[in-house]
């Protein structure tokens, strides 16, 4: 991806060999230490939380802001770069999800006005729902925005807001239908985590959203969501 010079100019991008990232780093590319990408409709807001938050046992790339202080420049942002790369690792950033939750309890719903599919895949999979619980900013992606190094504790390359705010756990859960849905994770990951309040409530409508998203045709896709959805029916019908 060939970026713009006045764009690498604001964000004072090392001008050496540039190198290309995959999705946890929205496809964007290295220079230096510095990952430029394009920008969506919340990048500005998740730049402004990245800036400040702190997360219990999870680093968080911090955005770069351009030489005016803007972090957002021609349609592209700035992180700062983590060695790390996405990994099976499905308990882990389920316990990460959920701290993410409670970090974000207190953080201002973004207002937003989105048309994008995620958008209408979200709001469509909690119209009607009724689960208990006080509604927050969740993340509706962050199995793909985490990624691990060794040892070193989990990294969070970005923020990507739920169109709606929804329960704590609703993170979680999406990370665990992630999982199961990428055969990334044994199917008792369901059992270990039913202590959470409503887990499976919110695992069911993490379910939906990704229905939602299935291409038209895209029959193995949505034979595997299919096949998540009859796991945790089983798992809800097992603890009546």
């Amino acid at each position: 991806m060939a970026l713009p010079e006045h764009v690498l100019s604001a964000f004072q991008a090392d001008s050496g060999t540039p190198t290309a990232l995959g999705q946890a780093w929205d496809n964007g590319v290295m220079y230096g230490n510095i990952v430029v990408s394009k920008a969506n409709s919340t990048a500005a807001w998740s730049a402004k939380i990245r800036d400040k938050i702190s997360i219990d046992g999870v680093r968080v790339s911090r955005p770069v802001r351009a030489t005016d202080g803007r972090f957002i420049v021609g349609g592209y942002k700035a992180s700062d770069f983590i060695e790390g790369d996405n990994a099976r690792r499905i308990d882990e950033t389920i316990a990460a999800a959920l701290r993410f939750d409670t970090a974000m309890a207190g953080i201002e719903v973004p207002v937003i006005e989105r048309d994008d599919e995620w958008a209408a895949a979200d709001r469509a999979a909690w119209d009607g729902a009724d689960v208990p619980g006080k509604p927050q900013v969740c993340h509706a992606d962050f199995l793909a925005c985490t990624i691990y190094s060794g040892t070193l504790l989990p990294a969070l390359t970005d923020i990507v807001p739920t169109a709606t705010p929804h329960p704590h756990g609703y993170t979680a859960a999406l990370v665990l239908v992630d999982g199961l849905i990428n055969r990334a994770v044994d199917n008792a990951v369901i059992n270990r985590w039913m202590h959470v309040p409503n887990f499976a409530q919110l695992c069911q409508r993490a379910v939906e959203y990704r229905q939602r998203l299935v291409a038209p045709g895209d029959t193995s896709a949505l034979s595997n969501i299919e096949r998540v959805e009859q796991l945790l029916m089983s798992e809800a019908s097992a603890t009546i």
